[in-house]
């Protein structure tokens, strides 16, 4: 009896230590610690791939994958992984290149990461957001809508638009290069 009610104690400790696997769009804060929201109906798949479009006289290319499991930022004191897009693009016109992060390494820097934080509409559309560029400027939601197997619509809403002088290095950047527009159309490549 006291091996069956140890077995039994053992048992439920390792459950309340395992990682509980949840829908992508789970509420984080209802969930448990060590939550992983899945993508359980591969609503991101359709988004993942190379896309361009063009937009006032420039070419933005889009290199969106998958993260399977990242790691969120700690969350009401959890440690919580989804799986997400992680946008990389570059903005170029007439040769010139005005920003690129296609070979970004965000683990270290997240300026100009574009990732994703759940999806609506049975997967149709992805909510994303962009950290934004030199001292955040840019930093807003972008949102996909799935048009087709091909072509998604692309609509940014930048929250921060300008400098903070007491905490940025007057010598940046500052420019948003991204397209500030709803209803872009990116086709795949």
């Amino acid at each position: 009896m006291k091996t069956l009610f140890y077995g039994l104690l053992l048992l439920a400790v390792i459950s309340c230590k395992a990682q509980q696997i949840l829908p992508l769009n789970s509420s984080a804060l209802q969930s448990p610690n060590n939550s992983y929201f899945k993508d359980l109906n591969n609503e991101l798949e359709s988004f993942v791939g190379n896309w361009q479009a063009d937009y006032q006289n420039r070419t933005i290319k889009l290199s969106i994958s998958k993260q399977l499991q990242a790691p969120l930022n700690v969350l009401f004191g959890k440690n919580l992984y989804q799986d997400m897009l992680l946008v990389r693009y570059e903005v170029k016109s007439n040769g010139i290149i005005y920003q690129n992060s296609l070979n970004k390494d965000f683990s270290t820097d997240i300026k100009f990461k574009i990732k994703s934080t759940g999806t609506e509409d049975n997967g149709n559309t992805a909510i994303l957001v962009f950290a934004g560029g030199n001292c955040g400027i840019g930093m807003g939601d972008i949102i996909f809508r799935k048009i087709n197997a091909t072509q998604f619509y692309w609509s940014y809403f930048p929250k921060t638009v300008r400098m903070n002088e007491i905490n940025c290095p007057p010598n940046q950047d500052f420019t948003i290069y991204l397209p500030e527009t709803e209803n872009l159309i990116f086709t795949k490549q």
